[in-house]
């Protein structure tokens, strides 16, 4: 099965560079609207792929942040962070709430650190939650990100990217609540999300739901394809005017969502109360069963784990974590200490760029690396302590290095080991490569841009990817090739008249991987580059259409053909395919 991007395609001639033989116009200015050809989807080849390099997995701790210079004592964390640049330096930054003295249900702190070394930014106190999840976004659209977090007499406290307090709304609190950001309506204003209420950018008020509150984690998605986002949250899903879109009647748990049938719709799996729970995309509960040997149930993490093609659930427990198929039954399960609260979560990834995912949880002592078909250890590091909440380690590039780390929070509260922020990498900085961004705790890698940017109108990760708590790149695993075709040549005849055509060239990606400024070249009977351009972008399974590219009567000859990438810059699945039919001279 392939979880490649899918993109409309698109016409826009000021983005070409043509050769300098004679600048060409645009569409406007030579041909009408109606003779402007449109691209369309193509077929992938799900072959497309490269052997992948695999990479060690030698993890060492590259730094750790400990101790709060502005407030000290505030160092130790119970709630997952977040990743993305907000100091604007170009460089990943990690944003945390923490706590002190193990008061981990009082009020705290909330700081930014570089990603580079864990050098502080900046530390706040503005009446939050210290266990409370961080959402990173820009909301407003213009350009710097905001921070938003649970607040202690306000739900939702939001703050810029410097510390400072922008707004704080909402009357319906938690300690353990998770802001989520996404544009609900497409409008280019972000909303936030906070269990069922939803705030605009600047904090007014949007709704508040009658139903579920999916333990204030919840997050939007595009669960009726109409195609604005509504919100999940737990047994209810509302549409984006806050009207109950459907309510499941099961508990109201920590959600999720992944494609589990391969309709093209998503489903919800819930976690929490001991158990897990699927949910169709009309709020049919499909199946419930017990969280595996312990209880309990944290939130759910949904990946490929043994790389057949279909999804399956990441649950961890009291004793043990947990790897469900679709249908609800035990893959594997493994033993794992979360005697504290038996809520914990966990992220998957690909370190080695194998096609093999891993598992990354941390329980009250351990940091866990699980592979993901067998539950095999590959990392036990025992230095972590945590009294554990919902908290769970993410993967993401917080460098800039393109190797992926590890973002580890820990206290000591209960266990004696690391407190603060610990960041993990290869040894040899091989692993694979992964976004500088996991903005927020229901974190999917499409609903965020890599420069805090919310998406307008967010490729749905089930149709891409099919996963949610996860890790990767918004360009697909390292082993996934584009493969370029020029599609069939079109000429727009309204120049004929200046003794000129018009010729348009269809872009075609038909692999897995999207490809980004390819060269297209238009070749006279001679062989001869006639004229040449750049197309930005052709996504995965779309075109791209290049031109026009205005040529007289001397110049095209008997007939004109197209090649895409002729210096072979990109690496191609196929290098054979890239020149076109030829087309003769349209005006006769």
């Amino acid at each position: 099965m392939r979880f490649a991007l899918l993109a409309a395609a698109f016409v826009g001639c000021s983005d070409y560079n043509y050769a300098e033989k004679r600048p060409s116009p645009k569409v406007d200015d030579v041909c009408d609207a109606a003779d402007t050809p449109e691209g369309g989807a193509v077929e992938v080849d799900d072959t497309c792929l490269r052997e992948p390099t695999v990479g060690s997995f030698t993890p060492v701790v590259e730094w750790q942040w400990t101790a709060n210079r502005d407030f000290p004592g505030y160092d130790d964390l119970m709630a997952t962070p977040a990743v993305g640049d907000v100091s604007g330096d170009g460089v990943p930054d990690v944003v945390f709430t923490s706590f002190a003295g193990g008061a981990y249900t009082s009020a705290g702190t909330i700081t930014a650190i570089s990603g580079a070394d864990g050098a502080q930014l900046w530390s706040v106190m503005p009446g939050i939650y210290a266990s409370a999840g961080v959402a990173l976004g820009d909301l407003d659209g213009d350009g710097a990100p905001e921070v938003c977090t649970a607040g202690m007499q306000y739900a939702v406290v939001c703050l810029d990217g410097a510390g400072v307090l922008k707004w704080e709304a909402g009357a319906e609190v938690s300690y353990v609540g998770a802001p989520a950001m996404a544009d609900l309506d497409g409008d280019g204003s972000a909303e936030v999300v906070f269990g069922r209420q939803v705030f605009n950018a600047d904090g007014s008020p949007r709704w508040v739901g009658a139903g579920g509150v999916g333990y204030s984690m919840s997050f939007a998605a595009d669960m009726d394809g109409d195609p604005a986002l509504e919100v999940v949250a737990g047994n209810t899903v509302y549409d984006t005017d806050g009207s109950i879109l459907w309510a499941s009647g099961g508990f109201d748990g920590i959600p999720a969502v992944g494609d589990f049938d391969a309709d093209g719709l998503a489903e919800v799996v819930t976690t929490g109360n001991g158990t897990v729970t699927l949910t169709d995309d009309t709020g049919t509960i499909l199946w419930s069963v017990s969280v595996p040997q312990g209880g309990g149930g944290g939130p759910p993490t949904v990946a490929d784990f043994d790389a057949d093609g279909a999804p399956e659930i990441g649950v961890a427990g009291g004793y043990a974590y947990s790897v469900l198929e679709a249908d609800g039954t035990t893959r594997w399960s493994m033993p794992v200490q979360d005697y504290s609260s038996a809520v914990t979560g966990s992220s998957v990834f690909d370190f080695e760029g194998d096609g093999a995912a891993e598992v990354v949880y941390a329980d009250e002592e351990t940091l866990w690396v699980f592979d993901g078909s067998t539950g095999a250890v590959e990392l036990a590091m025992g230095e972590h302590a945590s009294g554990t909440l919902y908290e769970y380690p993410l993967v993401a590039d917080v460098d800039g290095d393109g190797s992926s780390e590890i973002v580890l929070a820990s206290n000591n509260y209960a266990f004696a080991g690391w407190n603060g922020i610990t960041v993990i990498g290869d040894a040899d900085s091989s692993w694979a490569a992964s976004r500088p961004v996991w903005n927020q705790f229901a974190y999917s890698i499409t609903n965020v841009d890599d420069d805090l940017g919310i998406p307008t109108t967010p490729t749905k990760n089930w149709s891409a990817w099919n996963n949610f708590r996860a890790g990767g790149t918004l360009e697909g695993p390292p082993s996934w090739l584009p493969d370029l075709r020029p599609g069939e040549l079109s000429a727009c005849t309204d120049v004929c008249g200046d003794g000129e055509a018009a010729l348009y060239v269809p872009v075609e990606n038909h692999g897995l991987a999207a490809a980004e400024n390819v060269l297209v070249q238009i070749i006279g009977p001679t062989g001869l580059i006639l004229d040449s351009g750049t197309v930005p972008r052709v996504e995965s399974g779309g075109t791209a259409i290049a031109g026009p590219f205005v040529l007289d009567r001397a110049d095209w000859g008997k007939e004109v053909r197209a090649r895409v990438d002729g210096g072979n810059v990109i690496e191609e699945c196929n290098e054979d395919n890239g020149t076109s039919h030829v087309l003769g001279w349209p005006c006769d």
